[in-house]
């Protein structure tokens, strides 16, 4: 099974998945480095980013089924979408409304504070 990652942009503080690591560098303060390019962007957007700091294993989605999973104060990687901005960052969960399912899946409310915020 290979492994996959995820990087946190210095860009933007957004988390997208890494296609390839590149390369690697270790900095006079010891810190490593790694080289990435993300999956559906080009050599041109390749970013230099801290290894423990900022790559981690590829985020797994939670099916909507799964949701008595999700408890108060956990960590998730949420997609938030404004007017001008659409990205996936990390947020807390800080309160939870659970509902009956419907057809549709899951009713529950989850309300959440981004960790950029």
């Amino acid at each position: 099974m290979e492994v996959e990652f995820e990087a946190r942009s210095s860009a933007d503080g957004a988390w997208y998945d890494v296609e390839t690591i590149l390369t690697h560098r270790i900095l006079s303060s010891g810190e490593a480095e790694v080289r990435v390019r993300y999956v559906g962007y080009g050599a041109e957007e390749d970013e230099w980013v801290n290894v423990k700091g900022t790559v981690r294993e590829r985020s797994i989605p939670v099916e909507h089924w799964e949701c008595y999973k999700v408890r108060v104060g956990d960590l998730v990687l949420c997609f938030q979408e404004r007017k001008d901005l659409a990205k996936f960052y990390d947020a807390r969960v800080v309160e939870i409304l659970r509902r009956m399912h419907d057809i549709r899946g899951c009713r529950c409310i989850f309300l959440l504070r981004y960790e950029h915020d």
